[in-house]
């Protein structure tokens, strides 16, 4: 029995991995055998998966082999294959295409619709009139096959293409937000815009519009696995939103089946790509006869464009031009070509090679231009630095120039079209750190440079260039072919060739030198059709030999006799004589030096012909330098803390500085002071030129300490003779605000007021902070001994003449001599009275004592603390 339950146990497993196959029979739009219901019974058949769909249409026409959909099919679920090559009949233009899916009514609707779908394949099929609603939204728009958040997707493959011709998009991937991944899509072997046999233009809109792809290819390793893509009216495939893993690869775009004809679409791009973190490789494709062969766009993740045929062929001779050939816009980084000659790209027959467009930097290494009409590569509105190399000397054996420092500099031979475009790679060189480089080696043809820049930015080709802004000119005289022009850099160039007016070669040389009058014309690059001609320079006799058209006349500074007059041209290079204005002999030199300020001329020739230079003038100036803004901080707190800070000077400002004190030492040779005392300093100043002067006397006051005035002081006790307030004490100076502290005999702060109020009596000084944090230290107050003026008025006495006791004494009485003291009895009778208490009460009233008991006070004191009351008992 364990037997017979293994056997049936594998038995279940092979029949669960064996897949089911749904086989059409019918090309009717729904109904029995048709597609319709065998997309329906795989979908509800998840046992055996993956599910196959098969056809076996019976018939010997095109019609019999065509399905004509009336309505959209149903969403394909995963895990399905569906493959028109099992058809056994051969009845479309391709025997690998055996099936044709067509809509043939008004609505609008996709051929196959994958919606969270993973592993399907699709074979052998093909799409026609899946078009879109011309009035619609882009959310309408139709595809022969649409995806949507889907994974793990196969269309076409090697002997078993698909077709796609006359739809929207052959494939659609809408964009939709939020982003929903296409991912792990492999599209190859498929044809797009063209009739099954790859040769008659059935354009879609756009061939292949994927949006959000991620890790797929479209193409493959092999030019087998390339899809072809012409005739699409808008692109012949749009990839937006692409994130990383994208590869383009292998891929024939713009020509037919035989790759030798192309079907134009002027207003299409090849190639478009967009995403932010786009790292796409865009390889081994053709590329002709569109608007834009590639459009990289906002791809900033790092694209690689490499070893393509653009607007050529495989063998890079025939003509298959697109208006741009690549345009990259918007990126922040890129590579066209790369580090290995097998990543060289042929960019050619376009009417722009490469056009840079708001991106920096996008590195173009190794790769192969030629024949562009316009331009090889051009740059528009690009936010970094593009430097433009150049090639100083070009030999049979080398060449040498300057670029940038630390950078690369690519050599390449020159095509033989009018441009002279890098086309055949020669050598990579690095820049020393000033920019220099040198190559040793043979020099076979013309060739041209492009350099790369730290960054990682490339310029386009040099090419010959004329720089004639610092040439020399001197004409004939004394009937001598004398006259030459000199002192013309060219770049670029080995070849150099002077002509007359009459078209006569006349020189070969940089220089042209021992002419006659006339007009000369400079033609130089490397005999090639870029080659640069010059304007005509004159040389005659009026000059007399003499060209003072670069002349240097340097001044004289205050008086010292540095003035020169160089860089004067002479025929022949004649000796000079130099003189002054007194005819006196001042030098005997090509160049003037060093001589004072005044008039000169020379004088050269032979025998009897001798030429005379015009006067020149060599002038002085004298420079005063003088101070416009000058900030002067005081000493203060006796601290040599003070400053003079030079601002602006009025016209320009000195190179040397010499600073001195009141008596006459030099303290300083800085251009400010700083940690100065109180005084008078000086300042002299000197410029390179060497002019000097006294710029001027500058005064460091000392910051005047505040002064307290006591003039005003007053004091007062309160009522009840705890605490003290003062008023009165005023502070002269200017340097507050201030800070105020009286303090305590053991250093505690009692107030922060100048002038205090309700403190507590002791002995307190005065301490004043200027804002320069200087201190003045005040008088010292004790206010104790104003505590012990404070009134004590008893309650009784006992005046029994005992001598003790026998007064009413009020202590602090004495302090208010305008006081008025009163006593009453209980009766009201008023028994003592007393302006002041100079007199104390002694308990009798008109010379008789008063009988003992309780009696009341009232004591005026005529000041803020108003009456005191109270009672006053008699005791004996």
């Amino acid at each position: 029995m364990k037997h017979v339950a293994l056997i049936l146990c594998i038995i279940c497993c092979c029949l669960k991995l064996s897949a089911t196959v749904f086989t059409v029979t019918s090309n009717a739009n729904s109904g029995v055998g048709s597609l319709r219901e065998a997309i329906e019974l795989a979908n509800a058949d998840r046992t055996s998966l993956p599910n196959q769909i098969h056809f076996n249409l019976l018939g010997n026409t095109l019609t019999d082999v065509t399905i004509a959909l009336e309505s959209e099919l149903p969403i394909l679920k995963s895990d399905l294959t569906i493959d028109g090559t099992t058809q056994p009949s051969n009845l479309l233009q391709n025997a690998n295409i055996r099936i044709s899916l067509v809509r043939v009514v008004a609505d609008y609707f996709h051929g196959l619709r994958m919606d969270n779908a993973q592993n399907i394949q699709v074979y052998g099929m093909s799409f026609s009139n899946f078009k879109a609603d011309p009035t619609g939204t882009l959310d309408e728009k139709k595809g022969g096959i649409y995806l949507l958040n889907s994974s793990n997707i196969i269309i076409g493959a090697i002997d078993k293409p698909n077709c796609f011709g006359g739809n929207y998009a052959g494939i659609l991937g809408p964009f939709v937000i939020p982003r929903m991944d296409i991912t792990n899509i492999k599209i190859s072997s498929n044809i797009f815009g063209l009739s099954e046999n790859g040769l008659v233009a059935q354009p879609n809109d756009t061939g292949i519009d994927l949006s959000f792809l991620k890790n797929s290819v479209i193409g493959g390793d092999s030019p087998p696995e390339g899809n072809l893509i012409t005739a699409n009216t808008r692109n012949g495939m749009a990839l937006g939103g692409t994130s990383a893993g994208v590869i383009i690869k292998n891929n024939v775009i713009g020509l037919d089946k035989t790759l030798g004809k192309t079907i134009p679409s002027l207003s299409a791009k090849g190639i478009y790509l967009n995403g932010v973190a786009s790292n796409a490789q865009i390889a081994n494709n053709i590329i002709g006869a569109q608007n834009i062969g590639i459009h990289v766009d906002y791809a900033n993740g790092g694209f690689a464009i490499s070893n393509n045929r653009i607007g050529t062929s495989v063998t890079g001779n025939e003509s298959f031009g697109n208006n741009i050939g690549i345009h990259v816009n918007n990126c922040d980084n890129g590579l066209i070509g790369g580090a290995n000659i097998s990543d060289q790209n042929n960019i050619a027959y376009n009417k722009e090679g490469v056009l840079i467009e708001l991106s920096y930097p996008i590195s173009i290494l190794k790769n192969s231009f030629y024949c562009n009409t316009n331009n090889a590569v051009s740059f528009n509105r690009v936010p970094g630095t593009i430097t433009q190399s150049r090639i100083s000397n070009i030999s049979p054996n080398g060449a040498s120039g300057v670029y940038l420092p630390n950078s690369i500099i690519e050599l390449f031979y020159t095509d033989s079209c009018p441009d002279c475009q890098g086309k055949t790679w020669v050598t990579t060189l690095n820049t020393d750190a000033t920019g220099a480089w040198s190559y040793t080696g043979p020099i076979a043809g013309p060739i041209t440079s492009m350099g790369t820049n730290a960054d990682g930015a490339t310029s386009t080709f040099s090419k010959p260039l004329i720089d004639d802004s610092k040439v020399t000119t001197l004409g004939v005289f004394c009937g001598r072919t004398n006259g030459s022009i000199t002192n013309i850099n060219v770049f670029d160039a080995s070849v150099y060739n002077w002509y007359n007016e009459s078209g006569a070669l006349v020189g070969t040389g940089k220089d042209l030198v021992g002419v006659g009058e006339g007009k000369y014309q400079l033609k130089t690059g490397q005999l090639r059709a870029c080659d640069v001609v010059s304007r005509f320079y004159t040389i005659d006799a009026s000059s007399n030999g003499i060209n003072d058209a670069n002349k240097i006349i340097t001044p004289t500074y205050c008086g010292i006799s540095t003035g020169s007059i160089t860089n004067i041209g002479i025929a022949d290079d004649l000796s000079r004589t130099w003189y002054n204005a007194n005819n006196d002999i001042v030098g005997n030199d090509a160049d003037l030096l060093n001589v004072p300020a005044g008039n000169y001329y020379f004088k050269a020739g032979l025998d009897n012909c001798i030429i005379t230079s015009k006067i020149y003038t060599i002038n002085n100036i004298v420079h005063q330098y003088k101070v416009a803004n000058v900030s002067i901080k005081p000493e203060t707190c006796s601290n040599s803390n003070g400053s003079i800070t030079i601002g602006v000077y009025e016209n320009e400002k000195p190179d040397f500085f010499e600073w001195f004190d009141a008596t006459g030492n030099l303290i300083s040779t800085d251009e400010n002071l700083n940690n100065l005392s109180a005084g008078i300093y000086s300042l002299f100043a000197k410029g390179e030129n060497g002019c000097a002067n006294k710029v001027g006397d500058f005064e460091v006051p000392i910051a005047v300490l505040p002064v307290i005035d006591y003039s005003k002081f007053s004091q007062y006790l309160s009522c009840d003779g705890k605490s003290v307030s003062i008023a009165g004490i005023a502070i002269n100076g200017d340097v507050g605000p201030y800070t105020y502290e009286w303090l305590t005999d053991a250093g505690n702060v009692a107030s922060n007021s100048l002038n205090f109020s309700s403190v507590t009596p002791g002995i307190l000084t005065l301490k004043i902070t200027d804002k320069n944090g200087c201190t003045v230290i005040g008088n010292t107050f004790d206010f104790t001994s104003l505590a012990a003026t404070a009134l004590k008025v008893p309650n009784s006495f006992s005046p029994n003449d005992d001598q003790v006791n026998d007064q009413w004494q009020i202590n602090g009485a004495e302090n208010y001599p305008n006081a008025d003291f009163t006593i009453f009895a209980r009766n009201g009778n008023k028994v003592f009275q007393s302006k002041g208490y100079t007199k104390p009460f002694d308990g009798k009233f008109n010379g008789k004592l008063l009988p003992t008991g309780v009696y009341y006070y009232v004591i005026d004191l005529k000041s803020a603390c108003g009456k005191l009351t109270g009672s006053l008992t008699i005791i004996r």
